[in-house]
């Protein structure tokens, strides 16, 4: 998804579209990886400087609430967010020195399945993200 079909998205919602909030869809579309706000912010810093991040937090929950962004949680206070369409279902390997976010393809989807089944509980989405040190942090 481009940024034009982001933002044309956004106002097939009734979102009021400003020059800001399609700074931060074409951040979010410039990352690889995951952002936190405080990055995203910095990129949008760098073409408009009087944005501020309530309207950096303000835009980012517009676009999960239109699901075209992820917001992710590796622990900690902070949150990350990624295009939703840029890539299949995936999980993240989380290196707890650095912050590296590497994208992994596997699931315990099934898993997830059968013991929600056995609880009777109805899963509307998961996250399951694997935390360790990747190896450029354990060779220092």
């Amino acid at each position: 998804m481009e940024t034009e079909q982001v933002l044309a998205r956004l106002r097939g919602l009734g979102r009021r579209l400003t020059r800001q909030r399609s700074l931060v869809v074409e951040a979010i579309l410039a990352g690889e990886r995951p952002q936190s706000a405080e990055g995203i912010y910095q990129r949008c810093r760098e073409k408009d400087r009087g944005i501020s991040y309530p309207t950096i937090y303000r835009t980012l929950e517009m676009l999960v609430e239109a699901e075209v962004v992820r917001k992710l949680h590796f622990g900690g206070s902070k949150y990350w967010y990624e295009a939703a369409w840029q890539r299949e279902h995936h999980h993240h390997l989380v290196c707890l020195e650095c912050g590296a976010k590497e994208p992994i393809m596997v699931c315990p989807r099934e898993l997830i399945a059968r013991e929600a089944q056995r609880n009777q509980f109805k899963v509307l989405d998961h996250q399951f993200e694997i935390l360790g040190i990747c190896k450029d942090c354990q060779g220092r």
